[in-house]
């Protein structure tokens, strides 16, 4: 045994998922048995009966009556995790537990969360990742003052954030937050300046302005998702007129408007930390913009990108320079494209001249499918945040 912990799952490049040794597990047990708790599907119990940390597995109707009752004891709980208990409504009487720090509801079928929720003081981490029935969070979340990560990826029915998340000053890591058309919803960024992760839906014509989002120095991951790209064709300003963060490392754009990728992006004042671009399916984009001047990039990622039909020299810069020498000026270390059809017909036998212009890149993998790719974007954003997070229990 070489590590406390095995690789097991792969999302992409990364591990998203691992496998602890069973001598671990077993210690790890032993060592914290007055501390947690673990519940299973038929009601037994295991550890401790005054956890700090409690896991309920299982998700039978038993299960559900005997959750609700244990809220009255759990004085002391800083960790609950009732992840996958198909839980139809999530117990007011959960706003009790005045200790807790880290939530996990994720993956149930419950449509929303009581307000009662807003009187955890402490609480650090929401997980409601996967509650794809959620329709609403609660008014008052601004009673969560320390709230550090809102892990709410692949919540499709929520459409809207509450005007009270602005109080949030102390959030890290905000999976998914929706940016109605028209609407003042990218105002409530304004004030979040220890984000760290961002992930937007743009739903229409937005401004960008109002978050200030060139003043958040500690973002270092962002996701822009536009869900009604054909309405930016023609009028892609909402992007083009945004600051970006000033120390951002790595960028999603799906659905990017207009015919170009934003000048920003090749703004060496503004871009010139950005190690990962992943660009897919752009309304209209047939050529990329001089990528070659962000000097920090290490990995490109092209996704249904079906207008490009090569990495000519708006990608390279200069393309009479000898290949000898832009190997030297190239910090791009893995270039993945999926589904581009033209591109593919371009590189993919890895012959001629156009292989020759990206062959000194160390990976280059080129395919038709998506299957080595992450499924949806925000899972890999939020499998990214957990490493990230540095949570105190």
């Amino acid at each position: 045994m070489r590590s406390f912990f095995q690789k097991l799952a792969k999302y992409g490049h990364e591990y998203g998922e691992c496998v602890m040794h069973d001598i671990v597990h077993d210690f790890a047990q032993f060592l914290t048995k007055n501390e947690c708790h673990t519940l299973d599907g038929i009601g037994r119990n295991s550890s401790s009966e005054r956890p700090r940390h409690l896991t309920i597995l299982g998700g039978t109707e038993e299960m559900l009556i005997v959750s609700q009752n244990l809220f009255c004891s759990l004085k002391c709980v800083r960790t609950l995790t009732l992840s996958n208990c198909w839980l139809p409504k999530v117990p007011a009487e959960i706003g009790s537990l005045i200790h807790l720090r880290h939530l996990d509801l994720s993956w149930n079928p419950f449509v929303a969360l009581p307000e009662a929720i807003c009187d955890l003081y402490y609480l650090e981490t929401l997980d409601i990742t996967y509650c794809e029935k959620l329709s609403c969070l609660p008014e008052k979340i601004e009673g969560l003052v320390h709230l550090r990560h809102l892990l709410n990826a692949i919540t499709d029915e929520l459409r809207q954030i509450p005007q009270g998340l602005r109080m949030l000053t102390s959030l890290c890591s905000l999976i998914r937050f929706i940016a109605r058309s028209n609407s003042d919803d990218l105002a409530i960024l304004k004030d979040l300046n220890q984000l760290e992760i961002l992930n937007v839906e743009i739903e229409g014509d937005v401004d960008f302005g109002s978050a200030e989002l060139g003043k958040k120095v500690n973002i270092g991951k962002m996701s822009l998702f536009f869900r009604f790209k054909a309405h930016f064709i023609e009028t892609p300003s909402c992007i083009e007129t945004m600051e970006p963060p000033p120390n951002l490392e790595e960028l999603v754009l799906i659905g990017c408007p207009g015919a170009q990728l934003p000048s920003w992006l090749v703004t060496m004042s503004r871009a010139n930390n950005l190690k990962k671009l992943y660009i897919e399916k752009p309304c209209n984009i047939s050529s990329l913009r001089a990528l070659w001047k962000l000097s920090s990039l290490e990995e490109l990622e092209l996704m249904v990108v079906e207008k490009l039909e090569c990495l000519g020299k708006e990608f390279f810069g200069l393309e009479a320079l000898p290949h000898r020498i832009l190997k030297k000026i190239s910090s791009l270390k893995i270039l993945e494209i999926r589904r581009c059809s033209k591109l593919r017909d371009h590189y993919s036998d890895k012959t001629g001249d156009d292989w020759i212009k990206i062959s000194h890149i160390s990976r280059v993998d080129i395919s038709n499918d998506s299957s080595g790719m992450v499924i949806h974007t925000y899972f890999l954003m939020y499998l990214s945040s957990l490493k990230s997070n540095n949570c105190s229990l």
